[in-house]
């Protein structure tokens, strides 16, 4: 499985084990058409774990708004909050998701409940071994 990158600015005691990139570094240079349209798709993906909400690190004045957890497409994995970023911020996203996400038109695949565990197994696997 193919993961997103975590946000350095967030931290988590899992941070270390996954590639990062910085918030700020990425902000507002997805193409603006594409916000929405991967924003949805991020979000109507399958949730693999939800904790809950945290801080936006770009304004921490808004409170605890930003979704903490892992979704998956069964083929990528993300952290939650990325639907929040490419959302508020227009945050870049790796090519090879971008151009994953547009083969499959915009649409998350309906995941049978063998790949929904598996997944579940790769990213319990990368956040605690």
């Amino acid at each position: 499985m193919r993961l997103l990158p975590a946000f350095s600015e967030i931290k988590t005691a899992d941070l270390g084990k996954f590639d990062q990139v910085s918030l700020s570094d990425g902000v507002d240079h997805l193409e603006p058409s594409l916000r929405e349209p991967i924003f949805r798709y991020l979000m109507d993906s399958t949730s693999l774990i939800s904790a809950g909400n945290t801080s936006d690190p770009l304004a921490p004045g808004k409170g605890p708004v930003v979704p903490f957890g892992f979704s998956t497409d069964g083929t990528w994995a993300w952290p939650a909050y990325w639907s929040y970023f490419v959302r508020e911020y227009g945050m870049a996203l790796p090519e090879e998701f971008v151009a994953h996400v547009r083969s499959l038109d915009f649409t998350p695949p309906n995941l049978s409940s063998e790949q929904i565990e598996q997944a579940s197994a790769e990213i319990q696997e990368a956040l605690y071994e």
